[in-house]
């Protein structure tokens, strides 16, 4: 008998001596607080980071902020992955693991009517969120692929979600891309006085979005911490495919000066360009690695290769993981 009580003891405290353990505590960047970073506000909400043993706390900072941060040290996940790339062909230990999304949702958005096509955005300044972000990428790939040179206009950084919105509400820059968020939120709150629609990047331009990078040396010392981060996230992935209105509530709590509306408008758009697995074709990696290497000025045959900068493999690991394991959201 005193032999099954000592069992019994054990057995009712082993749940309590695991769920004891610390969490990790890590830092993580947003760029904006908008629906395409649904799958990292996901995980907060839900508990999927916590389930993973990691305490996540977000620093809200765009890709030329947050990747100075992270070469550093002081950030650990960086989802402004695309503005990794600048450093990383300059030879910085960072590599990119992770992509939600692998076309644009951004719009290039006019204030006067003197400005009818793309044409007419030569010799203008057109905004964006930060230089060399995503926004300036694709305003830069639809500029090229009309035949304008991308170096014809120049480009204002704008910061985020609200900068952008009140630019375009106010008239201050001619043109800026915004994403359709900003443009149901100018629409509803009748901000959008004279501002027309010149071209909308989706579903004519694909570039990935939203991504994940880490430092080399987490990849090669803490990959584990890795793997759980992106098991984390492709469950909060799951989680926003599955439930439309969920997501949208969850993302709202983070995104406090977007309304709901705005952010159920956005959704559909953003789903359908969501990723198999967290990872985009090598097609898209040449493409990207490219624009960015002409976009900081190098030459292309000094572009490292592919698995110098790109690393899917972990993700691809967690992704498997989650399916063997049978792995699905609930609400």
């Amino acid at each position: 008998m005193r032999k099954f009580l000592l069992l019994a003891c054990a057995l009712a405290l082993a749940p309590l001596t695991a769920g004891a353990q610390p969490l990790e505590k890590v830092k993580m960047s947003i760029a904006a607080r908008a629906m395409n970073y649904a799958p990292y506000f996901i995980p907060i909400a839900k508990g999927y980071f916590k389930e993973e043993g990691l305490d996540v706390e977000i620093v809200d900072a765009g890709g030329g902020v947050a990747t100075p941060a992270q070469i550093s040290g002081e950030i650990d996940f960086n989802t402004s992955a695309s503005s990794a790339l600048s450093p990383i062909l300059r030879g910085a230990n960072l590599k990119i693991v992770y992509y939600p999304w692998d076309k644009t949702i951004y719009q290039i958005w006019a204030t006067t009517p003197e400005i009818k096509t793309l044409a007419d955005v030569k010799g203008k300044a057109v905004g964006i969120q930060t230089r060399g972000d995503t926004f300036e990428l694709g305003v830069r790939i639809a500029l090229a692929n009309h035949g304008i040179d991308p170096n014809s206009v120049s480009y204002t950084p704008l910061g985020l979600n609200n900068a952008r919105r009140a630019a375009i509400a106010a008239g201050s820059l001619p043109v800026a891309a915004i994403t359709p968020e900003d443009v149901e939120w100018l629409k509803t709150t009748s901000q959008i006085k004279n501002s027309h629609l010149l071209y909308d990047m989706y579903p004519d331009i694909g570039m990935p979005l939203a991504g994940t990078s880490v430092r080399t040396v987490d990849l090669e010392k803490n990959r584990a911490r890795v793997k759980r981060f992106l098991r984390a996230v492709d469950k909060g992935f799951m989680y926003a495919v599955a439930f439309r209105p969920e997501t949208v509530e969850i993302v709202s709590q983070f995104a406090k000066n977007s309304d709901k509306a705005s952010l159920d408008a956005t959704y559909k758009d953003t789903i359908v360009t969501r990723t198999k697995d967290g990872t985009v074709s090598e097609a898209l990696q040449r493409q990207e690695s490219s624009m960015r290497a002409e976009l900081i000025k190098i030459d292309k045959d000094k572009i490292p290769p592919l698995n110098k900068m790109y690393d899917f493999s972990v993700a691809r690991e967690a992704w498997d993981e989650l399916a063997k394991e049978g792995w699905k959201p609930t609400k």
